[in-house]
């Protein structure tokens, strides 16, 4: 069954039998590759696990608000299968109406850095294989983990101002298909070129000018490229604070090395701090009486969730604490005993 916003179809199946709602991205990597991986979780949860799978695409029109009303019974579970934003638009929904419906990840998009994050992709950069997902899917743990909030808008991952940030906007699918992260790179290495921009950044009641090439506010560490999956950075309720400060092509190489593959610096080009609340600011590069930025530097900065743009500043970010509830791997080493919040669970 597929569901859209726009079928007046009912939702009713067989009432012994459980029931699984599958969302996707109809334009996420190849159609021929998302069918066929489509057709494979449908046939495990059917055949493995005893649901009846109800499908759901997203499209760019459609908003949280389309999907909320079917988180509830008789759907026990929520399958998501794309990238990042496609996992935002779910979880957002998800913590929007309060349900508390398990979430199953299977990425396939082009960072997929929550499911790397979670144990559920491998961390190694280019890692994509599928497999430890599905088995996610039928003997996955539940735990609960931490959203982002920027000015309102839900966020897994992380928001960003800048030119870095803006980097992570600029490909588009088609792109982000044929070269996966390397669109990425190709983007990130363009904003070389492109001048700092001052911010003004206010949290703790304290506020203090920062001349940056990009400013994140993340759910994981390091915006969570490169590193081991560790659980405690989604869920202390917590943010981190990431100001990036690049000044010459070498600290470009080592901020790339270090979101990549995990390698650190004793001195690296960026600031950190753990925070709850923040606010930034795009500041002029001119006097205050001047009344007028610098010639094509627009007065406010573009601000990014989660690899999509989302308005301007100022942004207001905030944690959510303990916001979903997600499916991670049943051996996974981002558990330790104090984390687990529930039993095994068998789907």
């Amino acid at each position: 069954m597929t569901i859209s916003k726009r079928s007046s179809q009912t939702k009713r199946v067989k009432a012994a039998s459980k029931q699984a709602l599958v969302v996707f991205n109809p334009v996420a990597k190849s159609s021929s590759l998302r069918r066929s991986l489509l057709t494979r979780i449908i046939r495990e949860l059917r055949e493995e696990c005893g649901h009846s799978v109800s499908l759901f695409p997203i499209d760019p029109q459609q908003t949280i608000h389309d999907l909320i009303p079917l988180l509830k019974p008789p759907f026990e579970l929520i399958v998501v299968v794309g990238g990042d934003g496609t996992v935002r638009f779910v979880l957002a929904a998800l913590a929007e109406c309060g349900a508390k419906i398990p979430v199953g990840i299977v990425p396939f998009g082009t960072a997929n850095v929550l499911a790397r994050n979670l144990g559920i992709l491998d961390h190694g950069f280019f890692a994509s294989s599928p497999e430890n997902a599905l088995t996610t899917l039928k003997t996955g743990r539940t735990t609960s983990i931490d959203l982002g909030s920027m000015n309102g808008e839900l966020f897994a991952v992380t928001a960003g101002v800048g030119p870095m940030s803006d980097a992570f906007t600029r490909p588009d699918f088609r792109e982000k298909n044929m070269i996966s992260l390397f669109a990425y790179a190709r983007t990130m290495l363009q904003t070389i070129g492109q001048p700092p921009r001052l911010f003004k950044i206010t949290m703790d009641g304290v506020s203090f000018n920062v001349l940056a090439s990009g400013v994140f506010v993340s759910n994981v560490e390091d915006l969570g490229l490169g590193k081991p999956p560790d659980i405690n950075e989604l869920t202390d309720g917590m943010l981190s604070l990431n100001i990036l400060t690049p000044h010459e092509f070498k600290d470009y190489v080592d901020i790339g090395f270090r979101f990549a593959v995990g390698a650190t610096d004793a001195n690296p080009p960026h600031y950190v701090r753990r925070v709850k609340e923040v606010l930034i600011e795009a500041e002029p590069l001119v006097p205050s009486d001047a009344q007028i930025p610098p010639a094509g530097l627009p007065p406010e900065a573009a601000a990014m969730i989660d690899g999509e743009e989302f308005g301007t500043t100022p942004i207001h970010v905030k944690v959510i604490p303990q916001a979903v509830h997600i499916l991670v791997p049943e051996h996974s080493p981002v558990f330790t005993a104090q984390k687990v919040v529930s039993q095994e669970v068998r789907i």
